[in-house]
């Protein structure tokens, strides 16, 4: 929409058109609309500047652009003085302050602007080389709000360039500083630019020797460690330079013990591997740990307190560093506490809770505060939980946990009882099963839990609760508390723990929540009578922030939930009950494979007066009528696998890099022969490339053995080796021993290799190669045709087949020539058949490739790969599919066989190394480049 000071903006797009469109994109996303006056200075700067030069001229516009409706008329005519001045110096000056000048006018403040422009004159002293990377970096800093670390920075530029410098130490310091400063973490930033000023005053240089120091592991010391470590470095400068040196960088013994003393912080790279072999052997489930920070900013819910752990289903997330402790064995341990216990999460099933199955625990609870006012009369039926959606808002978007906490006035203090319940079972639960995780673990979490009270407000209710179940604090004793409080606790605290030794499930703390709301309402609402409960609760606050996350779970394995609504749907209508979560407990468990005698040994009695907790039937139900097929879909990645199919069916392991592990029989491959197509593809292509075909048949024929070969001192032989006899006579005449090898060998030189091309047969390989009428696919068949040629002509043994498919469970491998079938018609039709397919999970189909060439019994074996570029297929992308495929391929060598990739159509890219291996794989446009190619590669690993 075009901006309502156009008039002004007119002028501007007569000089320069695109950059007056881009201001006014600019200036129409402004919260507060720019001046007319504003409008009417930056076209003027901005024509002044454009006069100088173009990029000073479009900086400029973009500097005032960006401070309109954002600084005061003092900053902005600030800004203008400035940019003037620096101006007139030349137009790289004045585009270096038209740019940075931005954000530090932005903040409106005097004194950085001042700190700013003394830091410059210095830098500037030296040369206007030194601006562009600090200023870079100071303007990221300023972008990110971060105006304390802006102010370190300044007066860490300023006093490291005030020193006598060389130009080669200005433009190295130019370079590494900025860099470094952004690496800092940014809660540490501020003082580790302290102790780097430091150094830089007392000895410049020594400023390398710190920052390796710091990239090496300084960087996890405390600021009171990281100031005595710093002090012990520059203590060593009265010895010498060199040994302050070696002590900063921790290069020498001294020092690297020192850091080991003083280091508390505990980084989460450096336990990984362990808690990761912890929580799958405990478990025997696909889970790993991540860092926090690989979950997004808006899923973390930093309300009223950050979760130093949270779990989505497939991954527990803990923090990337720990530093809670002055002791760093305690900050490891408080790693695994947390590790612990959320793995108790999968074991006790705390995410497997069912909306039905709790509100049937609920239904003769009397005065039980759900908002659902005839739930008392009603006989839950099997259709119960679908009844509610016109009661829960949002329904589809919300686990059934949360939806059981909508269900309540107030859902926050709904969650915060169930959190209490939930805690306390998983705690009686968890000491069953492993009672010396629960006294590691149980004194951590209280001492964390006193000395939060001491810093808080009075105990409420259920803060109260919370450590009496979940904790066992004898509240009594430790805490100043009214008797009132106390004595409700208590009762709410027995009917726990009898409902709990009755039955232990998570639906269980449902029922608590439920039997405990009205009168824990009650009892906070007289806390604060002239207040309305539902605006002022705040939710309690945990031990490390520890909460259950559903939302996190819900939305890891959505897909799933929808499945299993479908399916609950289905057998409803044919008045057949089965429990939502048991359908995505075996879903899941199952990697999402379901079939028809799973469900039966879910469905439940179909006696409608059911008491709750309802009972599997015995006999077998006819699920004939259920078509899987249409709730899963044809190609579904997760769908069950059908009968339709012809030919044997393959199960190989993925690997998957967040695990670090492999996935066990994940992927389903189908081996089938592809159909025949009458045509003249093979004819046609020879024809076209006749002069290719013998050039490649003559290079190819060379590669041939030369019949027999002569080998001379032989022990025994097909004849004496004459020369060798005269030697004998000569040494024994001489009175020698002579040798005994007087023979010559005739040998008959056989190749003995297999070779198996495999083809990309991906939708992708439709497209038109760069520069040319003809698709990848194209060029793909006419290099299988050229590749045939070649090696019937040298006649070693080859096998051809293509791989495509979609999901997991649909990867096929299409045999287009075996390794005993001989060139005849049939195989020139099939690759005439050679068609665009689906996608490429490259993983599977090297894996079943690599099991053809293994079974073969040559000397050389060798795997050439054919495709346009990179594995992409559902669930299956960037690094994920890019390191499956690389292990897949280190699998093909540990089993001596040779890799080799040709891609078609595809600029050359870095990552093509991570896959194939950095001399592993070549890149073509036009089958003519093949012939050279395909000879250098399959000389060199062909090569006896």
């Amino acid at each position: 929409m075009p901006h309502r000071n156009n008039k002004h903006l007119k002028q501007l797009a007569i000089a320069d058109p695109d950059l007056a469109g881009e201001v006014q994109s600019i200036l129409a996303q402004k919260t507060s609309p720019a001046s007319d006056r504003d409008i009417a200075l930056l076209v003027d700067e901005t024509l002044w500047a454009l006069s100088e030069e173009i990029s000073f001229g479009r900086e400029v516009a973009l500097g005032y652009a960006g401070l309109s409706g954002e600084a005061d008329a003092q900053m902005i005519a600030r800004y203008r003085d400035l940019v003037r001045e620096f101006g007139r110096k030349g137009p790289t000056m004045g585009r270096i302050m038209a740019t940075h000048l931005v954000p530090v006018c932005k903040y409106g403040d005097n004194r950085l602007l001042k700190h700013f422009l003394h830091t410059l004159d210095v830098m500037q002293s030296k040369g206007s080389y030194t601006l562009k990377d600090p200023l870079e970096a100071l303007s990221e800093l300023l972008n990110s709000q971060d105006r304390e670390s802006a102010s370190a920075y300044l007066q860490l530029l300023a006093d490291t360039f005030a020193g006598e410098l060389s130009y080669v130490q200005c433009q190295h310091f130019a370079h590494i500083l900025p860099r470094a400063v952004l690496g800092f973490a940014p809660l540490r930033r501020i003082w580790q630019m302290e102790q780097l000023r430091r150094v830089v005053k007392t000895d410049v240089r020594l400023t390398d020797s710190l920052l390796d120091g710091l990239e090496k592991g300084l960087h996890l010391l405390s600021k009171d460690s990281l100031n005595r470590f710093v002090a012990l470095g520059l203590d060593k400068l009265k010895r010498s330079r060199k040994s302050a040196a070696k002590f900063l960088s921790l290069e020498s013994k001294l020092g690297a013990d020192t850091f080991a003393q003083m280091q508390v912080v505990v980084p989460f790279s450096h336990l990984q591997a362990q808690l990761n072999r912890y929580v799958r052997a405990r478990t025997g489930l696909a889970i790993s740990v991540r860092p926090l920070s690989d979950l997004p900013e808006a899923l973390l819910k930093a309300d009223r307190q950050r979760a130093l752990a949270c779990s989505d289903g497939k991954f527990i997330y803990l923090p990337a560093e720990i530093s809670t402790f002055p002791d760093k064995e305690e900050n490891i341990n408080l790693f695994k506490c947390l590790t612990r216990l959320e793995a108790g999460l999968y074991e006790c099933n705390t995410f497997d809770f069912d909306l039905e199955k709790a509100l049937e625990r609920c239904q003769s609870i009397v005065d039980c505060g759900l908002r659902i006012a005839d739930l008392n009369a009603l006989n839950i039926a099997p259709d119960f939980v679908q009844n509610l959606k016109s009661k829960i808002q949002n329904q589809k978007n919300l686990s059934d946990l949360e939806r059981f906490f909508d269900l309540f006035p107030i859902p926050e203090l709904a969650a915060d009882l169930f959190t209490v319940f939930e805690h306390g079972r998983l705690k009686i639960m968890l000491g069953k099963l492993y009672p010396g995780l629960i006294r590691q673990t149980l004194p951590l979490l209280c001492r964390e839990a006193m000395r939060m009270l001491n810093t808080a407000t009075p105990v409420g209710l259920v803060t109260l609760l919370y450590l009496w179940i979940a904790l066992e604090i004898d509240v009594q004793k430790k805490l100043d508390v009214e008797k009132v409080l106390i004595d409700h606790a208590a009762k709410i605290s027995a009917r726990f723990e009898e409902a709990i030794a009755v039955d232990d499930t998570v639906e269980t703390c449902a029922e608590m929540v439920a039997a405990g709301y009205k009168d824990v309402e009650r009892l906070l609402q007289q806390t604060a009578p002239d207040k309305r409960l539902k605006e002022c609760y705040e939710s309690m606050l945990t031990p490390f922030g520890r909460r259950l996350r559903p939302d996190l779970f819900f939305s890891t394995y959505r897909h799933f939930e929808k499945i299993a609504v479908k399916l609950k749907a289905q057998l409803k209508d044919k008045e057949l009950r089965v429990y939502k979560s048991d359908i995505r407990r075996h879903l899941i468990a199952a990697n999402g494979s379901i079939s028809r005698e799973d469900l039966q040994a879910m469905i439940l009695s179909p006696k409608k007066d059911q008491e709750a907790g309802a009972q599997h039937v015995q006999q077998t139900v006819d699920l004939s009528w259920l078509d899987l097929s249409k709730i899963f879909g044809p190609r579904d990645p997760v769908s069950v696998v059908g009968d339709d199919v012809t030919g044997p069916v393959f199960w190989y392991p993925e690997w998957d890099c967040g695990l670090q592990d492999y996935l066990a029989a994940h992927v389903r491959v189908l081996d089938r022969n592809l159909p025949m197509v009458e045509g003249d593809f093979y004819c046609n292509t020879l024809t076209k490339h006749a002069g290719l075909i013998k050039i490649i048949r003559y290079a190819f024929e060379l590669l041939k053995p030369e019949g027999l070969v002569r080998l001379r001192q032989w022990v025994e032989g097909d004849e004496f080796d004459y020369r060798a006899l005269l030697d004998f006579a000569m040494d024994k005449k001489a009175g020698r021993i002579p040798s005994d090898r007087l023979y010559i060998k005739r040998i008959k030189q056989v190749r003995d290799v297999a070779v198996l091309l495999l083809v990309d047969l991906s939708r992708s390989t439709a497209n038109t190669v760069n520069g040319s009428q003809a698709t990848v696919l194209d060029v793909e068949k006419e290099a299988i045709v050229l590749f045939c040629e070649a090696l019937e002509v040298v006649g070693d043994a080859f096998a051809i087949a293509g791989f495509s498919g979609t999901g997991r469970l649909g990867v096929d491998y299409f045999r287009v020539k075996g390794f005993d079938e001989t060139m005849n018609d049939t195989i020139k039709q099939r690759i005439n058949a050679v068609a665009p397919q689906r996608s490429t999970r490259m993983g599977g189909a090297i894996r079943h490739a690599t099991c053809q060439l293994e079974k073969m019994a040559a000397k050389v074996r060798l795997l050439i790969i054919l495709g346009d570029g990179f594995p992409n297929d559902v669930d299956y992308k960037r690094d994920y599919a890019i390191l499956d495929t690389g292990k897949a391929i280190f699998e093909a060598h540990s089993k001596d066989i040779y890799t080799h990739a040709i891609t078609v159509n595809m600029a050359s890219d870095p990552k093509l190394d991570d896959l194939f291996g950095n001399v592993r794989h070549n890149v073509i446009s036009d089958v003519r480049e093949l012939p050279d190619k395909l000879l250098r590669i399959y000389g060199e690993l062909t090569r006896h």
